[in-house]
């Protein structure tokens, strides 16, 4: 009787071992780990001593805009001058580049990381729009500004290295280690300039006309080399946060972003940092975004996921010195009014130039503060626990502004407080005391610049398309 029932018993503990637990729905875990917008890699945590991912990705990008130029129209009823806008003509950039990135985990919710963008090809083309009339990008006397031919302005095509991104990461709060409390992130980041500063060119027949260097004392120098990179360093800040509540994790962030000359200095600030200068570096930039990623599939046992990512994005561009997409187009001109060295101010009776930097214009010009707005769609695939794939696309557009606003003068700086010699002040914006005349600006061309002249970007399109690979490690 004992050894029946013994025998029952093993095979009622046998039966239990061998049949399938059967899993409630409202059991099932589900991967903990953040989505990508707000995922630090992390080190010496979970048995997991040392993190390591490595991207590969491809973007090829569109902007796809429309010129303007202000010009004189009829006068109104009281007599006064009015400006109209003209098109100029039809501005297309195009660009396919890969993007080389690594996170290496330092400690728990800390990284560091690196990014390296290599241009393959940047073409740029301004077409003219039908119907233009040549006296819309012409001087006074007639002669062009731009050389727009039947087949529109080309710059060359560029290539090459523009910059290298070291950064910092660190999670804050982590809901994957406190499920009460959001993933905070916050970011640190400095970019630094390797390749060549670009150099305002032209692709004209087979050939490239470039604009020569000039130094400040007017020694000049050819050269056929368009450069590629925008050449500046830059410091980037931002913070993320996500809060994940079953199969959505919806986040914001806050970014902000200011540039400075690097290589090229020279270009930015011909003749050295003349005090009569008022934009000396490239716009501040800032973004809010917003979004929710949906997660309608995962799998924790075998470290698979599907997202979905839906994301909005808004941006502040301040005014500053910049490449505008007439940067080519201007810098390349052999229109006397911008070829022509510039002086810091006017000469005197007695030493004529003496002593006055030369400026030479490069194309540069001072842009104004403007926003972007749009939206971006990402389809993300972590097939296996070392593996994610990433598709998607992104839609901004910049309202317009005007890309030649220089000011003529510095109000910032009287003549008075930089030199007793009135070289330095001429006839600048002068108040009822010729001591508190304002500075001249050098950067100023009033061929482009002056109210009536100016140039402007009525509407501009930013199209992204973007493939990534991730490997974990």
């Amino acid at each position: 009787m004992r050894s029946a029932l013994g025998v029952a018993c093993l095979v009622g503990v046998a039966s239990l071992l061998t049949t399938p637990a059967v899993v409630r729905a409202e059991d099932l875990v589900l991967m903990d780990e953040p989505t990508t917008y707000t995922d630090v890699v992390d080190a010496f945590d979970d048995h997991d001593v040392f993190d390591v991912n490595i991207h590969v990705g491809y973007l090829r990008s569109w902007e796809l805009g429309r010129l303007q130029r202000e010009v004189n129209g009829p006068a109104a009823e009281d007599g006064r001058s009015q400006s109209l806008l003209a098109d100029v003509g039809n501005y297309e950039l195009t660009r396919n580049g890969l993007m080389f990135g690594l996170d290496v985990g330092i400690f728990r919710d800390l990284a560091v990381y690196a990014r390296l963008p290599l241009i393959l090809s940047d073409d740029r083309t301004i077409s003219p729009r039908s119907g233009l009339g040549s006296d819309v990008v012409a001087d006074a006397t007639g002669a062009p500004l731009i050389d727009l031919p039947i087949g529109g302005f080309r710059s060359p095509t560029r290539s090459g290295v523009d910059y290298l991104t070291v950064g910092l990461a660190w999670s804050i709060l982590n809901q994957h280690r406190q499920r009460w409390a959001p993933t905070w992130v916050v970011m640190l980041e400095g970019r630094f300039n390797l390749g060549e500063p670009m150099r305002a060119c032209q692709q004209l027949d087979g050939s490239v006309r470039c604009r020569p260097d000039i130094d400040a004392m007017g020694n000049r120098t050819e050269s056929t080399s368009p450069g590629v990179g925008r050449g500046v360093n830059a410091l980037h800040i931002e913070t993320r946060a996500s809060f994940r509540e079953g199969v959505l994790e919806p986040y914001f962030g806050l970014m902000a972003q200011i540039e400075w000359p690097g290589s090229a200095g020279s270009v930015f600030l011909p003749a050295g940092d003349l005090r009569g200068y008022i934009n000396r570096i490239p716009p501040i930039q800032g973004r809010f975004t917003a979004g929710v990623a949906v997660i309608p599939w995962e799998e924790r046992q075998h470290f698979q996921r599907f997202t979905f990512d839906l994301r909005f994005n808004a941006d502040y561009v301040s005014e500053g010195r910049d490449y505008s997409p007439l940067f080519d187009a201007l810098g390349s001109s052999t229109n006397p009014y911008l070829s022509t060295l510039n002086y810091e101010g006017v000469a005197g009776a007695t030493n004529g130039v003496d002593g006055l930097a030369r400026v030479q214009f490069t194309g540069h010009t001072d842009t104004q503060s403007h926003a972007r707005i749009g939206g971006q769609i990402t389809l993300e695939m972590q097939a296996a626990q070392y593996v994610r794939f990433q598709v998607g696309t992104l839609f901004m557009y910049s309202t317009p502004y005007n890309i030649t606003q220089t000011d003529a003068c510095n109000p910032n700086v009287r003549a008075a407080d930089v030199s007793s010699d009135a070289r330095l002040a001429g006839d600048c914006r002068p108040s009822a005391s010729a001591s508190n005349a304002s500075i001249i600006n050098p950067h100023h061309r009033p061929v482009i610049d002056m109210p009536g002249n100016r140039f402007r970007m009525s509407e501009l399109w930013q199209i992204d398309l973007y493939a990534n690979v991730t490997a974990m490690f």
